[in-house]
């Protein structure tokens, strides 16, 4: 049943429950394979049947979950470096630290310092100064310590070296293949490049003194990328999303099409400790195709369909907790986060079957069943010398 097909005469409901949902332990359910933020429910006996005429909806009323995720994790923290000189040339990319920031002076900080020791080496590949003044960078904007403060929230750093670095180019690129971390610093995003080929782009304002560089965003900073956990339902229905909630990353072609088949069955405001909605509406809810459910998976992304604190395919349990990589690539000490740790949720998914259309069934006087063989046919009869046998 399509957008196009599906129409509704009325809405009537027939049957209305509730599905308490708790993720917590559900690694321990028979099947085995169900996550904290992962979950597949299975009804067995207690199966969801419509009738005709009728559609099962679905809709979240209620959900809550403990923030256990970094505001900067490895789906924002990365970004490139591309310094040449004349004696060598780096591609390196470069992670922030991944954690929470309580204000934009904090996570400048930490993006210049990932950007410090990538420029010292590069320095050093080309026979330059590796002795940058300050202890931490002092000239790091922004210096507000709060999103009211008065200020611009513009990223600037000034790195001044003790002689010449004799690095005469350089391109720091935030990749939209990389992650968000463009909407972090204010930079450029770059699109379209999968491969890693463009080397001449950069997502900051740079400017090279023999002495010193500057590096410099273009739009106010921000903490975090992502304001909302996605709660998706793996049960077919026809609700519609636009294609960059379902891709999280882009292709040497762009997006083919606006809109596609959503799988989301809301999304949760995250707050600082919790994530938390309550709505005694049905705002989120979505129409299943089936008229039979047996199974029902629930699962969290972030707004491009990513794993929580996860990149994509990563097959990681751990959304976020202690690095164990100098490099900060988001391999933890401990993969388990969402079966034996603190990632997992709860929910209230109300469940009803609605009547939307009357059926037309055959009205008529069913036909009546044949005569047996016997009464098919007239009575036989013999001829007697020409006069019918009386």
């Amino acid at each position: 049943m399509s957008l196009s097909t599906s129409r509704f005469e009325s809405q009537q409901i027939v049957n209305s429950f509730n599905i308490f949902v708790d993720s917590e332990k559900t690694s321990l359910l028979s099947h085995g394979n169900c996550k904290g933020d992962d979950v597949q429910l299975h009804f067995e006996g207690n199966s969801i049947e419509a009738g005709d005429g009728e559609i099962i909806r679905l809709s979240l009323t209620n959900f809550t979950m403990f923030n256990n995720i970094f505001n900067v994790n490895v789906n924002n923290a990365k970004f490139r470096c591309r310094a040449a000189g004349a004696g060598s040339t780096r591609n390196e990319l470069l992670f922030i630290k991944e954690q929470n920031y309580k204000d934009l002076s904090s996570l400048a900080t930490a993006f210049s310092d990932a950007l410090k020791a990538e420029l010292i080496l590069a320095a050093a590949a080309n026979s330059g100064n590796t002795s940058i003044t300050g202890t931490n960078n002092p000239t790091i904007k922004p210096t507000t310590t709060g999103l009211n403060a008065t200020g611009d929230r513009l990223f600037s750093v000034l790195y001044t070296f003790a002689g010449a670095h004799n690095i005469t180019s350089l391109a720091i690129q935030t990749n939209e293949n990389d992650g968000d971390c463009y909407a972090l610093m204010g930079a450029l995003r770059l699109d379209n490049d999968p491969t890693d080929a463009n080397t001449t782009f950069t997502s900051f304002q740079i400017t090279i003194a023999s002495t010193t560089i500057k590096v410099e965003g273009f739009f106010p900073m921000q903490r975090m990328t992502d304001p909302y956990v996605y709660l998706r339902c793996g049960a077919v229905n026809n609700s519609l999303e636009m294609s960059v909630l379902s891709r999280p990353q882009a292709t040497s072609s762009g997006f083919t099409s606006d809109i596609v088949n959503s799988d989301i069955l809301g999304k949760v405001f995250r707050d600082v400790e919790f994530i938390n909605f309550h709505s005694s509406t049905d705002e989120y809810f979505i129409n299943l195709q089936q008229r039979r459910l047996s199974t029902l998976r629930l699962f969290l992304t972030d707004k491009n369909r990513r794993p929580l604190g996860r990149v994509l395919g990563s097959g990681s349990g751990t959304a976020s907790g202690r690095t164990a990589l100098a490099d900060n690539t988001g391999a933890a000490l401990d993969d388990r986060q969402t079966t034996l740790g603190n990632l997992y949720f709860t929910a209230i998914i109300k469940c009803e079957i609605i009547k939307v259309r009357n059926p037309k069934k055959l009205e008529t006087e069913p036909p009546k069943p044949p005569l047996p063989a016997r009464f098919a046919q007239a009575p036989y009869t013999v001829q007697d010398f020409g006069n019918p046998r009386l």
